[in-house]
This record gives structure tokens, sequence and C-alpha cells, in this order.
């Protein structure tokens, strides 16, 4: 019946229809942002695979409710970050699941790696607690201001300018921690 009187919007001129049509099309170009907000939760790529699968179901399914006017991106980072609190919600009622790659990470000593070393920020990056991280990847990787990464979490704009520096002063000393280790091939690696 909705889809019916969708396509009789579309006949008589309404607009809705074309609208609904662009607005997917809009989230499919917000795939790659996603998943790297995705990710950033996660700290999996399968998982995060999946979380996103799950929220473009749950906003293909509700693009009604989307307010024409407002940001997209937005809207689709805050059904990313609500399924993945529920997913988190019904692990915790399932009991204790590890992920393989955390389950590889346990079972494989810790290497250390240089400050500017990719590996050694994806590890860095992925000790941050979830909420730390969040607003990490919100703010300083995708670029949006404080009181947009609060609205998409739902927190306020103070709360995002703590955590983002909490995080930075993690990050710190994790980079000053390893700025004294050498590689085999005797460069310095961190900051002096």
């Amino acid at each position: 019946m909705r889809a019916l009187s969708r396509q009789q919007d579309h006949k008589f001129g309404n607009g809705t229809f074309g609208l609904e049509t662009a607005l997917r099309s809009e989230l499919t170009g917000l795939l790659p942002r996603a998943m790297r907000f995705a990710r950033s939760l996660t700290r999996d790529t399968v998982a995060a695979e999946d979380l996103v699968q799950t929220a473009y179901i749950k906003a293909v399914e509700r693009i009604d409710q989307f307010e024409p006017g407002t940001r997209l991106d937005s809207w689709l980072y805050r059904i990313i970050q609500t399924s993945w609190i529920d997913e988190k919600r019904r692990d915790q009622r399932r009991g204790n699941v590890v992920s393989f790659e955390d389950a590889r990470d346990t079972a494989m000593p810790k290497q250390k790696h240089g400050g500017t070393d990719r590996i050694f920020l994806q590890s860095a990056m992925a000790s941050l607690v979830e909420d730390q991280r969040a607003a990490m990847t919100l703010v300083l990787i995708e670029g949006y201001s404080y009181r947009e990464a609060a609205d998409i979490l739902g927190v306020p704009d103070g709360t995002v300018m703590s955590r983002v520096a909490r995080a930075r002063k993690t990050l710190a000393a994790l980079h000053d921690d390893d700025s004294n280790l050498t590689n085999n091939d005797g460069i310095q690696r961190g900051s002096p």
C-alpha cells in the first residue's frame, strides 16, 4: 500500500518518490565514509561491514523519516552509532564474544612501531575507549565541527571536546612511550 502511494505521489508530481530516489543515491555515495566510521567503532573490518549493512537497511526502510534540509551524513552516522550500541547490548546479554582479529591480537605478541607508522596509529586508535575513538574519528578524520559531532553522537559539545582532548593525550602518551625504540635499520622512531 505504501509503495503504491509513493508511485501515485510521483505520478501526480508530488516529488516524494523522486526525493527518496535521490536520497538513496546520496546514501550510496556516503558508503566509504560510513565504513570508516563503523571501523572506528568496531575495530574489526567484518563487523564494520555488518554494522554498515544493518544501518543502511534501517536508513532505507526509514528514508521517509529523514528531514529534508538536514545533513544526510549526520543522520546516517547517528543510525550507525545507535545500531552499534544496540549490537553491543545484545552481545552483553549473550555473553563475551571475541572476534577473529581480537583473538589474533591477543595470541600474537605486540610489536612496537614508530609513531609515524600506519600500523602503530591503527593500534593506538584501537586502544582508545569507544567514546573517544568515535569523537576522534568524526572530528579529526571526517572533519566535522565539535557541534556537528555532538549532534551525531547525541552528546553536548563540551563532551565531544573533552573526549577528543583525552584521546589526543592518550595517543601522545603512546607515541612518547614508543619514541625511544629504534628499528633494525637504526632509524629513530617517534618524536625526540
